[in-house]
């Protein structure tokens, strides 16, 4: 999809090495995933609710791209009203293709529904806090920069600069104000803020190359569901996601001849 058909965007932890009770699913294996978003909330608070807005997306799916860049420069213009008057945007609206073209490398990505967290329900984030990543928070991308802007924006930047980003929970405190299965409710942070809990350090590298790409889309998969039970997903929309990774997992080895399973050491890419 070209990058000027601006959506949210997302980013996928693995952790590898970690030990401890497995969840349904990821017995025998020993990596913790974080799939994050742009957006501290999911876009619909329920799974039937989300299944509207994927109807709604289906009727672009295999649109002219042309028609699909006249709607995401629509849906932008809609979003910046929406924010100018509420405050925030709104997450429908950038699904649709309203997400603002800024720099991928400035946002903070978001779990947006809750897990266990121990003995605790948090919901959790992956921040920048390195100076030289949060000044690209907000900061805009070239106006149509072409089909593969935000890749090129990325391997630019990393072709000289490392990064460090701060991994942090938002522990629940209050039900009412904090739901777990109403998934389009942003936790307020005037009732728990986020409390920083690990960090990421990356060093100057190669960010993309076509080797490393089919050495990570050919061989692995992500889901909240590959962890440890002391950080179940939990939710509606988190209990839907099990079936739908799973059967995405399939479909791509299936479709790919390839064979995807969890790494058990770190991975030297190519």
């Amino acid at each position: 999809l070209d990058d000027s058909v601006s959506t949210p965007r997302g980013l996928a932890v693995k952790i590898i090495g970690v030990e401890g009770e497995r969840l349904d699913g990821s017995e025998g294996d020993v990596t913790q995933d974080l799939v994050l978003v742009n957006g501290p909330a999911f876009g619909a608070p329920t799974p039937k609710a989300f299944l509207a807005t994927l109807k709604l997306l289906a009727a672009t799916t295999d649109k002219a791209e042309g028609f699909k860049k006249v709607v995401s420069g629509a849906m932008r213009g809609v979003q910046e009203i929406i924010v100018a008057t509420t405050g925030g945007p709104n997450a429908t609206v950038a699904t649709m293709g309203g997400q603002p073209e800024t720099h991928i490398l400035g946002e903070t990505f978001y779990s947006q529904v809750p897990v266990r967290f121990g003995d605790y329900v948090a919901k959790l984030c992956v921040t920048p806090v390195a100076p030289e990543l949060t000044a690209l928070t907000d900061k805009p991308l070239t106006e149509n920069g072409g089909p593969n802007a935000i890749r090129e924006a990325v391997v630019e930047f990393f072709r000289a600069n490392g990064g460090l980003w701060e991994v942090r929970a938002q522990l629940c405190t209050d039900l009412d104000d904090m739901p777990v299965e109403n998934a389009a409710t942003v936790w307020p942070e005037s009732k728990s803020l986020y409390q920083t809990v690990a960090r990421i350090m990356v060093k100057p590298q190669t960010a993309w190359s076509e080797a490393r790409s089919s050495a990570v889309d050919d061989s692995m998969s992500f889901s909240p569901w590959h962890g440890l039970a002391a950080h179940q997903p939990l939710g509606g929309i988190m209990r839907s996601r099990k079936r739908a990774y799973e059967m995405g997992k399939r479909f791509r080895a299936e479709r790919n001849g390839c064979t995807i399973a969890e790494p058990r050491e770190a991975i030297k890419l190519p």
